[in-house]
Formats: C-alpha cells, sequence, structure tokens
C-alpha cells in the first residue's frame, strides 16, 4: 500500500499498541487502507478480501444511510463490538472493532445465572456439549445430597445420557419424562438452550400429585367396579332375548349405552294371546339413569303381572302415578322421569296397542313409512292430574315391521359437520334397510351410527327396537 504524508499523518493517529482491530477501508475501491498489528494478526486475509470481507457485512447494508454506528457481529467463533465512523467528504471508513467473546459469555451466564433462583425448590442442572456440569441450583444437593460425588453418574442424569447424542446432533431440542429416585417422583425436562450452549434440566417434584393420582386411581377403580356390578344387576332385569326371539323369530334390539350401565331400558313378556313389549329412556344415563331404569322396569312388570293391566294407555297412566309418587313428585319439585312407547301385540289377530309417552311407533309396510305419534308429555315430571295417553289400534299385515326408538340413535353428532342425525335422516335409513333381515338391519344401524359418529363422543344412550311381524 502507498501512503502520502496526509494518510501517515492520519494513520499516526491509530495506537499501533491497540489491543483490539483498527482498520481503515475505501468503500468504493474496495481496498483496505490500514490495519493495525492488532488486526493484521486478527484478519491477515482481510488485504486480500477487501471490503468483502465478513466484517464488513453490516457496514456495507448501510452505505446509502452513511451515518456513525455502533454494531455487534460475530465472525467465526468471535464476536465484535463494532464502532463505524465515516470519514467526511471521502469514501473511507473507519472500522474499532472490540473483541467481546468472553464479555458475552459472561453476560450469558450472568443472565443464564439470574434465572436460577437460588432458593427456587426445583433441582436445575446444567450441561455442556462435552458431558461436564457446569451449574446445578443448591436444590438439587437437596434433593439429591450425593450428586456433588457422582455428578454426571448420578441417576437423575440417566435420561441426559440417554438422549446427549441425540441433543448433540441437534435431532432433538426438548425432551421430558417421569423418573422416580429413590420414593419421589419429579418431571424431568431437558432443553437445549442455543445461546449458551449448553442442555437445561430441570426436575419438578411431582411425589404429592402422583400419589394423589394413586389414590383417585384406587378409587376409580373402585367405582368401576362397582358399575361393573350394577351393569350386571341392570342386564340380569332386561328380559331374555328368548321371549322375543320365540315369538317373533326376525327380530333384534339394538342397546348402546353411553356409559357402563344405561338409562334406556327395553322390556317384554307374554301374556296370553299377547307380547307386550316397551322401550323406555330415563332422565339421564349413567348411574342416575340406570337407578330410573330398574324403577320403571319393575313398575312395569308390577303393573302387568300384579295389577293385570294390559292396555297400553293404561299401563302408562298407572306408570305415570307410580314414579311420581316413588319420587315423591307431589310434594318435591323433581322432573325426573321416562319417556315410553309402550304396545300390546295379538299375535294371531296381528291387532297392535300402542300408546307413547313422548316416544312414537314406526311402521313400515311395503317400503312405506308411517309414524304413529305419542302423547306430549313424560312419564312422571309434571305435576298435572290431567295427563292422559292416547290409545291406538293399529291393524297390522305379515310382513310389517315396527320399531320402537330412544332419542339417543337421532341425537348423535357426527358427519363431515359435526351436526346431530336428526331424526329424519334415521327414518329415512330404516326405509332404506327395512327389506333386509331384522339382523341384517342391526348390523347396519350400528355400522352407520359408528361411521357417522366418528371420534367424535357418544352423547345418550341408544335403544332400537325392531319386530318383523
Amino acid at each position: 500500500m502507498k501512503y502520502t504524508d496526509k494518510d501517515i499523518d492520519r494513520l499516526a493517529s491509530f495506537p499501533k499498541q491497540n489491543p483490539n482491530p483498527v482498520i481503515e477501508v475505501d468503500y468504493e475501491s474496495g481496498e483496505v487502507n490500514y490495519l493495525n498489528p492488532a488486526a493484521e494478526k486478527r484478519f491477515p486475509e482481510m488485504e486480500r478480501t477487501g471490503f468483502e470481507h465478513a466484517l464488513f457485512s453490516e457496514i456495507k447494508k448501510r452505505l446509502t444511510i452513511k451515518k456513525d454506528f455502533v454494531w455487534e457481529i460475530t465472525v467465526g467463533d468471535s464476536i465484535f463490538e463494532q464502532k463505524i465512523f465515516f470519514l467526511p467528504n471521502s469514501s473511507l471508513i473507519r472500522v474499532y472493532s472490540s473483541d467481546i467473546t468472553q464479555l458475552k459469555k459472561i453476560e450469558s451466564n450472568l443472565s443464564r445465572l439470574a434465572s436460577f433462583p437460588e432458593q427456587n425448590p426445583s433441582p436445575i442442572i446444567e450441561v455442556d456439549m462435552n458431558m461436564s456440569v457446569l451449574y446445578f441450583n443448591p436444590a438439587v444437593l437437596i434433593h439429591f445430597p450425593d450428586f456433588y460425588e457422582k455428578k454426571i453418574d448420578h441417576p437423575v442424569l440417566k435420561g441426559l445420557r440417554t438422549n446427549f447424542e441425540k441433543f448433540k446432533t441437534g435431532a432433538i431440542q426438548v425432551f421430558s419424562e417421569e423418573i422416580k429416585i429413590g420414593d419421589r417422583h419429579y418431571d424431568q425436562r431437558l432443553r437445549f438452550m442455543a445461546d449458551g450452549n449448553v442442555i437445561r434440566m430441570f426436575n419438578i417434584d411431582i411425589t404429592e400429585m402422583k400419589h394423589a393420582e394413586e389414590i383417585i386411581k384406587e378409587k376409580n377403580k373402585d367405582i368401576t367396579d362397582s358399575i361393573n356390578y350394577a351393569r350386571k344387576i341392570q342386564q340380569s332385569i332386561l328380559p331374555t332375548e328368548d321371549i322375543l326371539k320365540r315369538n317373533y323369530p326376525d327380530s333384534f334390539v339394538l342397546y348402546k349405552p353411553k356409559d357402563i350401565i344405561s338409562g334406556d331400558f327395553y322390556w317384554y313378556v307374554d301374556v296370553g294371546d299377547y307380547l307386550l313389549f316397551a322401550c323406555a329412556d330415563c332422565t339421564g344415563h349413567g348411574v342416575p339413569g340406570a337407578l330410573m331404569s330398574m324403577i320403571g322396569s319393575n313398575f312395569m312388570t308390577d303393573i302387568v303381572n300384579e295389577k293385570e293391566i294390559h292396555s297400553p294407555d293404561l299401563v302408562l297412566s298407572e306408570l305415570d302415578k307410580r314414579v311420581r309418587k316413588a319420587l315423591r313428585q307431589d310434594i318435591e319439585d323433581s322432573k325426573d322421569g321416562m319417556d315410553v312407547a309402550f304396545c300390546a301385540l295379538h299375535k294371531d289377530k296381528l291387532v297392535l296397542n300402542y300408546a307413547g309417552a313422548n316416544r312414537p311407533l314406526v311402521l313400515i309396510r311395503n317400503g312405506e313409512l308411517t309414524e304413529y305419534a305419542p302423547s306430549k308429555h313424560p312419564i312422571g315430571g309434571q305435576h298435572s292430574s290431567e295427563k292422559k295417553f292416547t290409545n291406538n289400534k293399529i291393524q297390522l299385515e305379515t310382513g310389517d315391521r315396527i320399531y320402537l326408538a330412544t332419542d339417543g340413535y337421532a341425537d348423535q353428532f357426527g358427519g363431515a359437520k359435526g351436526k346431530k342425525l336428526m331424526k329424519k335422516n334415521f327414518y329415512e335409513l330404516l326405509k332404506q334397510i327395512s327389506s333386509k333381515s331384522m339382523e341384517e338391519q342391526a348390523k347396519l344401524l350400528l355400522k352407520t351410527i359408528e361411521e357417522w359418529r366418528g371420534e367424535l363422543e357418544q352423547v345418550d344412550d341408544m335403544l332400537v327396537m325392531g319386530i318383523r311381524v
């Protein structure tokens, strides 16, 4: 490089003993005009690269502004604080570069350690990428008294040792698991901290929570065992299939509780020339619904067998009185009750008497569907002395299909938009499958509702009964 007298005077103001690089560069020619000894030692390649050197990358972005500024830049493994001055009336730029790499590491460590309250009750450990423990807070020795002796070989670091290579290669940056050391349980979370190039480990003591979980799990098991036993009792009260199949082999009962036990129940009994059968939907589901179903089923059996009431409208009236009395609904505010479709079918004459409390009867004949509407009030739940149930007398023909159902099937959410199936679509499905055997119909009804529901929760108990006369 050649310098004029003016240049020499200017460069004389640059202390050659400055331990930090001092550089002057011409941004128009791209040449480096001056490097002090520290710059020559640190950047021997700069005379060759000139203004293309990485140290000048931010300066090049600001050439149109030409205002002095301060900037931090990373070159290789080093971090520099740059003070940049645009010399007036020239294309020269003077750059003072201070190596602040160690300072930044100290700042990073101080910042990181400042985030570790010494009183933090959770053990916190930091390990560098050479598998050396850099830091652990006082809580570590409280929870793991032998940590100081074992350090990297301590059981608390087992998860880190297992996954260290994945952290080192960048395959994972976070990892968590539950661990047990001695009689204590910990939720352990590991995270790679790029700013410090370390892996930080948090160990949250969850022993009390785990004990609470065990208690809850045991209680849940006891409750589930009790409910499963209640299911056996409920199923023993439901009528056996042979009564229905003996009278009408081509029939089905699709019974799908929402929970283990159900608030829906089916009921049928042989009485002389008649088959009496019913489909009922009690208030609620699960345990409350199941209790109501047992009350309803027992009352029906007693009304028909002991009281010898067989006309559907009269059965429902008597059932209503008994439910209201049992639940003290004349003196207490209670809406509990049930919706019921009750039928009495003369097996020889094919005469069907039907009465409904909020549940209809569906008849399909030659592909045509007819709905027989129920009376618009439930069994129980209302303080009304005027509650009456209408009897429908229907002359059937051989081959007619009769269907009773609770509202759980039609009310199930599903499909692409998560909407209810709706009664209209349920009836259309019955029409489409009515020519098949009742056994096939039951399978198709189950398959359809499961596909419709998809991943959504079953919202209610489901019960559908079908008989071909």
